[in-house]
């Protein structure tokens, strides 16, 4: 095989999606990948869109072409040269003829001439009758079969609504920060952003409000002051933690300043969210994440957020493994958005069906265990643990919080209910919404 420089700009666009989508196949996270190609595009729409379109797309796109081929195909750069062809003559309204051509093309330019002939063939069956490959394509699931497995038996009668969403992409929500939701609406409103609204409440343990709105299609860093730090992007089920922690807040007495832990912080999200909220209220923030790489972009969150000052003085932040952590003073309140599988973002982050194993999520599994049971001895004697994770998986969820509970006699659980989300035998699951917010699961837990 050919060795090329990641992204050679004597590539075109369709090779370098070829490459990328082969790098992700052999194991690397897109997140490594995308800016480097994106950059290296100078259409980078078609270029995102190639990418992810054919990674949510993936399974079922390999199984027809799988069955189109006399030999299973092996090769990492030809299976992902066929299936992105596949998905431009399924998906995409660029002519036929070019979606084939282009993309033989590209096969070659990365080195796999050897090839082209079986996709070209492939491909050409396919525009033939591109209507019934695509009934073929959107019929069933496109995720790994393990995946679809878990996500049956956990979620029956939700199953097939569950993996139609996982494969649409996911809407962008985004709240102001540091100015009214009124205002900043009518900030949107000038600049003739086309938004919704979307609202969530919740009335145990605390009633509360959250609204977020959807800008779908906007260009992120476009929106109006984005730049000055107005405007935070966030999940909307990712933006219930912190009204949850309000919650439990409202009834610690002012006079002494609360000790706060924010674990596994990394990209610091709710970390801004959690610190903008508590405003003049007197604290101490501790936030950690074992990855010291993604904690660079913790700090270009709190500084374009505002809360460099803080650094310090009531916020610490450090690299830190939450399996060993410990503190001379116990925390009041622990978030703990836990590490997971991320099933509920595959939406966003499509190069998760392809990168999870069933090893990886029995690890996992283990790990967020440990976690739990080693950031509990930190927790003051009734305080609260609000256990986050982006998972739709129910050992890593609510499953989880069963063990932890029936292993640990000091922990209760505190009701959580409201009109978000499906309540579990512990904890509260969000689960991805064609038009709404991705996969999320919370459990409120208070140290007895």
């Amino acid at each position: 095989m050919t060795n090329f420089a990641p992204f050679d700009d004597k590539l075109s666009t369709r090779a370098k999606v070829i490459i990328a989508l082969s790098e992700v196949l052999q194991g690397k996270s897109l997140s490594t990948l995308l800016g480097r190609l994106l950059d290296s595009c100078a259409d980078r729409g078609f270029a995102h869109e190639l990418t992810l379109g054919t990674l949510r797309h993936w399974h079922a796109l390999e199984r027809i072409a799988q069955s189109l081929s006399h030999n299973s195909i092996t090769d990492a750069r030809t299976l992902s040269g066929l299936n992105m062809g596949l998905y431009q003559l399924l998906y995409l309204s660029t002519p036929d003829h070019a979606s084939i051509y282009q993309s033989v093309e590209a096969i070659k330019e990365v080195g796999m001439a050897r090839t082209a002939g079986l996709v070209n063939a492939i491909l050409r069956q396919v525009a033939k009758n591109p209507t019934k490959y695509r009934k073929k394509c959107d019929k069933n699931h496109s995720l790994p079969n393990h995946l679809a497995k878990r996500l049956k038996s956990d979620w029956g009668e939700h199953y097939e609504t569950l993996w139609q969403t996982l494969r649409q992409s996911a809407p962008v929500f985004v709240r102001p920060h540091g100015v009214a939701f009124t205002d900043y609406a009518d900030k949107l409103q000038g600049a003739d952003v086309v938004f919704k609204t979307l609202t969530l409440t919740g009335i145990s343990p605390k009633p509360y409000q959250l609204s977020a709105f959807d800008v779908s299609g906007v260009q992120i860093a476009q929106l109006p002051d984005f730049d000055k730090g107005q405007v935070a992007v966030q999940d909307i089920h990712a933006q219930l933690a912190v009204p949850i922690v309000q919650s439990v807040l409202a009834d610690y007495p002012k006079s002494t300043p609360l000790n706060l832990l924010d674990a596994c912080t990394a990209p610091a999200g709710k970390l801004c969210h959690w610190l903008s909220a508590l405003g003049d209220t007197p604290y101490q923030m501790t936030a950690i994440d074992s990855d010291s790489t993604r904690l660079e972009r913790a700090f270009d969150n709190i500084e374009r957020l505002g809360f460099a000052h803080l650094l310090g003085s009531q916020l610490k932040v450090q690299t830190a493994d939450g399996t060993i952590f410990g503190t001379d003073t116990p925390f009041d309140v622990i978030m703990l958005d836990a590490p997971c599988s991320a099933t509920g973002v595959i939406r966003r982050h499509p190069d998760i069906s392809l990168l999870r194993s069933e090893d990886d999520i029995a690890q996992v599994v283990a790990l967020q265990a440990q976690i739990l049971h080693n950031l509990w001895q930190t927790l003051a004697q009734g305080g609260f643990l609000l256990y986050i994770t982006c998972s739709i998986l129910k050992a890593e969820n609510s499953e989880q919080i069963a063990k932890f509970l029936a292993s640990h006699t000091d922990a209760k659980e505190i009701l959580l209910d409201g009109d978000w989300g499906i309540p579990q035998t512990h904890g509260r699951q969000c689960l991805p919404v064609a038009n709404g917010g991705d996969g999320f699961y919370y459990a409120l837990l208070q140290k007895g």
